[in-house]
């Protein structure tokens, strides 16, 4: 079978682009089926070819040259969204089926109207974090409206997606009526893994945070609520992501923390596997008050790795965490997060029984061979029930 896949993987021979895990993960996995061809196409907008092709550890990978980000916003993606059509108007008689990885990128309008069975895997969708987006006159909500707008547009002429919790599930349902919608959960790093559970030893409590400095992702929420946990434990908070001192400084001061001060908070910036998992073991738990979110890896990994979970209810969260039984969950408000932070550092009984919990369904849920199967058995069902031509215009013509 010949897969194409469209998806934000990164450019094997440019460090500085996101790793995207996930995706790597689920590659490594397919390219040792050996009835199976993998071609990975992306955007690149720094190469010099129209079109870049060639092979890198086992994986054929297209690039496509793209305008650069301004004159990409500018033409509000519709240039590349059309060199991208065209492309695949011209290829796309070479695959067999061809796997849209998220709807927040255009890939979906780009395969509008192609002859070939089309499935999309849901990840998250920017309709939805839009509503939910604090901001209001900035470039963010510009850009993710504009995005929403593809994606409103383009989901109902897309059959078959892979969901992978119940909120992504009803959002498809509503966006797309009618839709066949197959059950898969994403690949993690191996190396989760064959990871202990964590043993706390730090001598300071370390409560982990890993949105940088987002608002979506809750980094006021989390502040706040780790002012309210220094108030009664002299505990540090690590934040994994992008982000500054001088930007955590700068809220202290805004916010008016009163127990928190610089020294308290440790901004890693982005961190590889190993320190990730170096970071699990010093933690005596993740906090995690997004705004909105489907199946976060970061709550995932931290699962499948042993350490609980505090997280908001919100989108797709409950289906990873039951409350009381494999994690903690609460709504945003700062109070209720720091209670259950709190909860989980001075009943270390309750910490452990959910971390064994979570971790145990996590391995089950993510397990690499069940997920390899279920993909392997979508693609074949996507692909039986292809039936000819799709009846609607191309949009790019």
């Amino acid at each position: 079978m010949r897969i194409l896949w469209l998806a934000p993987f990164p450019h094997p021979h440019r460090s500085t682009t996101h790793p995207a895990p996930w995706l790597t993960s689920l590659a490594r996995a397919l390219v040792t089926q050996p009835d199976l061809e993998l071609t990975i196409l992306n955007w690149d907008e720094q190469q010099t070819a129209p079109v870049e092709e060639f092979e890198h550890d086992g994986l054929r990978f297209i690039f496509l040259r793209t305008p650069r980000n301004r004159a990409d916003i500018l033409t509000l993606y519709t240039r590349r969204i059309a060199r991208t059509a065209e492309f695949l108007r011209q290829h796309h008689h070479r695959f067999d089926l061809i796997h849209v990885h998220g709807s927040e990128l255009q890939y979906q309008a780009a395969v509008a109207g192609l002859e070939v069975p089309v499935l999309l895997s849901v990840q998250g969708l920017v309709s939805e974090c839009l509503q939910r987006l604090p901001e209001r006159l900035t470039m963010r909500r510009a850009l993710w409206t504009l995005a929403s707008y593809y994606e409103r547009r383009h989901l109902p002429g897309i059959h078959h997606f892979s969901c992978r919790t119940h909120w992504d599930k009803a959002c498809i349902n509503r966006l797309s009526p009618g839709a066949h919608i197959h059950h898969n959960w994403e690949m993690l790093r191996p190396e989760f893994f064959r990871a202990q559970r964590p043993a706390h030893t730090s001598a300071t409590p370390q409560i982990l945070f890993m949105g940088g400095t987002q608002r979506m992702k809750g980094f006021r929420e989390a502040m706040q609520a780790f002012d309210l946990v220094r108030k009664q434990v002299p505990a540090r908070m690590v934040l994994v992501g992008d982000s500054h001192p001088e930007e955590i400084t700068q809220y202290i001061r805004q916010a008016g923390l009163r127990h928190v001060q610089p020294a308290d908070v440790d901004c890693r910036g982005y961190q590889s596997t190993t320190e990730l998992l170096r970071l699990f073991g010093q933690s005596f738990c993740l906090l995690h008050p997004s705004y909105i979110d489907n199946s976060p890896n970061s709550v995932c990994e931290a699962q499948v790795a042993g350490l609980p979970v505090v997280a908001s209810d919100v989108g797709g969260v409950s289906s990873l965490i039951e409350h009381e039984h494999t994690g903690l969950l609460s709504d945003l408000t700062p109070a209720n997060l720091a209670a259950q932070v709190l909860r989980l550092y001075q009943e270390p009984g309750l910490a452990g029984r959910l971390a064994a919990a979570a971790q145990d369904v996590a391995r089950r849920r993510h397990d690499p061979g069940t997920i390899l199967e279920r993909t392997l058995a979508i693609y074949r069902t996507v692909q039986q029930a292809h039936v000819g031509p799709m009846a609607r215009p191309l949009a790019y013509a």
